[in-house]
């Protein structure tokens, strides 16, 4: 019965018959067939079918279990490519949307001149789905933030330290500092003080993301409440709105270089200003996460190794 185990994984994650099957390609009756001699062989029920169909305490086991047989044999597929010699294969990477464009492209080129053979799947998700999807075998690893892991399963290796960043374009400091604008520009430049920028429109990240997380604890800390009117996930899209003059908003290092995109080439009614904050002492660590029972082929840790030079040129932004 655990020769099929990936129909059990499929079936947990959908959490109905009919769209599992499908995604096995096997008949609606043939799958509920399958789940049926599985619960008689161990003599318990691994889902409940009402009110709705959800895993039982048996069937949380049943799922570990099979995820710990799925990560043994990639593992045991990963070390027999090596002894092969076989460079082909498949790895699955997750990057988050906002980091895509940056790092993604070359990324691709320069791992397939290293491997044609290799097919690199990226996935883009959220940092908290990417977790989820280590945990479950669908990637083998993902670059994010690691201030919210969840759980000891997870490894991972630091990349690089961002720190945060105020954005500002000049018509908002013009309109928000009118009696000390243009020369709040060289005191902000040397640590912006949030206090100062309460009335100040603000397009912020959502609460569950890093960069959110860290500047919450930091206006906590300082009982400074900013004025945010929109919440969104893309941080290209809060640089534009900057660009717009709709709103401030905050960049962590590694999207400083599409800030400076931006004015170079005028896509702003006014220049933005990237400011240093004051007093932030909050870090943002950059990790490559993985399962920490994986083991990786030699074409994996090629891919590590080229994601962290790609990722090393945005540390020295931070000394600057």
């Amino acid at each position: 019965m655990l020769n099929n185990y990936k129909y059990f994984l499929v079936l947990a994650e959908e959490l109905n018959i009919s769209r599992a099957a499908k995604r096995l390609f096997i008949s609606h009756q043939n799958l509920s067939k399958y789940l049926k001699g599985l619960e008689e062989k161990y003599g318990v029920t691994f889902f409940e079918r009402k009110p709705k169909f959800v895993l039982t305490p048996a069937g949380k086991i049943m799922l570990d279990t099979l995820r710990q047989i799925e990560l043994s044999e990639q593992n045991l597929e990963n070390q027999l490519i090596d002894i092969k010699e076989a460079k082909s294969g498949t790895i699955r990477f997750g990057i988050t949307e906002g980091r895509y464009p940056i790092l993604v492209p070359k990324l691709l080129k320069e791992f397939h001149s290293l491997h044609p053979k290799v097919n690199l799947v990226i996935h883009r998700a959220t940092s908290p789905q990417m977790q989820e999807m280590v945990l479950n075998n669908s990637l083998d690893l993902c670059l994010s933030g690691i201030t919210n892991l969840v759980t000891h399963e997870l490894k991972y290796e630091i990349v690089i330290n961002e720190h945060m960043y105020i954005v500002i374009s000049d018509n908002l400091l013009k309109q928000y500092f009118p009696s000390s604008y243009p020369e709040c520009k060289e005191t902000f430049a040397k640590g912006a003080d949030l206090h100062l920028f309460q009335q100040v429109p603000f397009v912020l990240n959502k609460k569950n993301f890093n960069s959110r997380i860290l500047m919450d604890k930091h206006l906590s800390e300082k009982g400074i409440s900013l004025n945010c009117i929109n919440e969104l996930t893309q941080p290209d899209i809060h640089h534009l709105l900057c660009a717009e003059d709709y709103a401030a908003s905050f960049c962590l290092t590694m999207y400083l270089t599409g800030i400076n995109q931006l004015n170079k080439f005028h896509y702003t009614n006014s220049h933005l200003n990237v400011f240093p904050i004051a007093d932030f002492k909050s870090i943002n660590p950059l990790g490559l996460i993985y399962h920490k029972n994986k083991k990786f082929p030699s074409y994996a840790k090629d891919l590590k190794v080229l994601i962290k030079r790609f990722c090393s040129p945005y540390s020295t932004l931070i000394e600057k």
